[in-house]
């Protein structure tokens, strides 16, 4: 498979400025990431239990799972952002939706009840005196499947806004009990075909193989899963990945992006293979957020009217941007994007 590198800096800019004119949704699991740090230098012995409590001194929050998605849409520039979901009535969903708002995500599609449990990622961070290190994480996560009544009232908000879309990017981020049920897929697969002027772009932790009429954007692994699942994970040659990628190219009848790591990613569109390879990064490296921001910036790019290897190649320098932010769930900015364009051109051999 040939190696590519289509995008030229002045065709970025065109791209990055035409998503000021954009409206992108995304539908699907969002999460609450909060970082709790204690002080342990404060910890006295409890009298009720022999243990060290955590005293709280700071709490910081953001998007994660797909919400981190919408807030690199922001980042972004996009135009107009929206998120879908169904959230808890609880305190978490609250905090959610204020942390989304202040990125200027429209959250007034989001459905809210007490039936549901606003997931969210809890990790404790311990600090000593000149020391600190991540406790075990407290996740909050649903018991129970999305009810039919929430199921419809979610289908029939995405039916109703979609007319007024660029995009949708979906977030199937929960193994169990997430938003995007068989019905809710059913009913996307549905929308995407009748509505391919709509570009659908999605990311599916368990369930890539079973979109249809929409961009795919698994991980090696996701993709190997969704084609040959009684396959030993492993190492792949360039012949296998290429089989599985034309399998869900196939499958789904829009482009598919295998993002391959430091390897950056293949593309399989318009019957051609191609390998569009990884920016380049400075140690030290934080993958968290990398995956995000390329998710974002493809579906961005392509509703701005950019080829699948244009998109690929804007996609691949957001991820380098967030893969060089630690400690954080980062996102990329055009002026980081174009930054890290002309790193590109400043290493190449």
């Amino acid at each position: 498979m040939p190696v590519d590198s289509p995008l030229s800096r002045e065709r970025l800019q065109t791209i990055l400025a035409q998503s000021r004119t954009l409206r992108v949704g995304v539908i699907g699991d969002l999460a609450l990431d909060a970082y709790w740090y204690a002080d342990m230098t404060r910890s006295l012995l409890s009298r009720e239990t022999p243990h060290f409590p955590r005293p709280i001194m700071r709490e910081v929050f953001s998007g994660g799972a797909g919400a981190n998605v919408a807030h690199n849409l922001t980042r972004l520039g996009v135009g107009e952002v929206a998120a879908f979901s169904v959230l808890g009535d609880d305190w978490r969903g609250v905090i959610l939706a204020r942390v989304l708002a202040a990125a200027g995500v429209d959250v007034t599609p989001l459905i809210v009840t007490p039936e549901r449990c606003t997931n969210a990622y809890i990790k404790p961070i311990l600090q000593g005196y000149d020391s600190q290190q991540e406790d075990a994480r407290l996740d909050f996560n649903n018991d129970t499947p999305l009810t039919p009544a929430l199921e419809d009232a979610l289908i029939e908000t995405v039916e109703r806004r979609l007319p007024h879309l660029d995009a949708l990017l979906v977030a199937d981020q929960m193994e169990i009990n997430g938003v995007i049920t068989d019905r809710v897929r059913d009913a996307l697969n549905a929308l995407a075909e009748r509505h391919p002027e709509t570009v659908f772009v999605v990311d599916s932790r368990q369930r890539i193989g079973l979109f249809r009429h929409m961009v795919l954007k698994p991980n090696r692994l996701e993709a190997q899963r969704a084609v040959d699942p009684a396959r030993k994970p492993g190492p792949l040659s360039g012949e296998e990945m290429g089989r599985i990628a034309a399998t869900l190219h196939a499958q789904s009848g829009r482009p598919t992006f295998v993002t391959l790591s430091e390897e950056g990613v293949l593309i399989c569109a318009q019957g051609t293979q191609r390998i569009q390879p990884a920016a380049p990064v400075r140690p030290p490296l934080d993958p968290v957020g990398a995956g995000d921001a390329f998710i974002a910036t493809l579906a961005t790019a392509l509703a701005a009217g950019a080829t699948p290897w244009e998109a690929g190649a804007a996609a691949t320098l957001a991820a380098a941007v967030v893969m060089e932010k630690l400690n954080q769930t980062g996102s990329a900015s055009p002026d980081e994007i174009l930054a890290r364009y002309d790193l590109t051109l400043e290493t190449r051999p």
